[in-house]
């Protein structure tokens, strides 16, 4: 069982290896800037991972463990259960929870990059999608307009993160307020 030095350690490389690619994007990621960036030695990093491949899969899966926790901080606030889930979703994937503020755009863009090198290491993340889309389906909800907001919501956290355009704040806010009004009064 790992200690928690140890453990606090490799959360320090990962905030470093998010922030390279965050900030200077997937071809800055090196073994040798996240080191840098830790203040950690180069001899520490390999200790806690073998490869940049190694560090990007313990990136995805600290992504994948924050957003499910997201989720469920989203959806024990919601009372009424139909729909409980697309709302959760809705807010965790727009960053309308305390858990993903900025640091988890941060970290969702730094994911979004690290799999564009490592697209055999899509497994975790795929996983992932389909046990949502089944919540999804499963969540009172009619599952075509369920998925349509499901869609919606990732279509706007992708093009996004993938720098594919910029949303005016505003249009962000009422376009997820609509999605979260379906999923109260369903559109026919």
């Amino acid at each position: 069982m790992a200690t928690q030095a140890a453990r606090d350690t490799r959360a320090q490389l990962l905030d470093a290896a998010e922030a390279v690619v965050a900030e200077q994007g997937v071809r800055a990621l090196t073994l040798d800037a996240v080191a840098a960036r830790s203040g950690i030695s180069k001899g520490g990093l390999l200790y806690h991972f073998r490869s940049k491949e190694d560090l990007a899969a313990a990136m995805i899966e600290r992504s994948i463990a924050w957003f499910d926790q997201a989720l469920v901080e989203a959806g024990t606030k919601e009372s009424d259960a139909k729909g409980r889930f697309t709302r959760a979703y809705v807010k965790a994937s727009l960053g309308m929870t305390p858990l993903t503020g900025a640091g988890f755009d941060n970290l969702c863009s730094a994911i979004t990059t690290a799999l564009l090198s490592f697209p055999e290491r899509l497994g975790p993340v795929q996983d992932q999608g389909a046990r949502t889309q089944a919540d999804v389906e499963r969540d009172g909800l009619d599952p075509v307009v369920a998925t349509i907001i499901r869609l919606a919501v990732d279509g706007l956290w992708l093009s996004e993160n993938f720098n594919l355009m910029r949303f005016d704040p505003d249009l962000k806010a009422k376009v997820a307020a609509r999605l979260l009004e379906w999923t109260r009064n369903e559109p026919k």
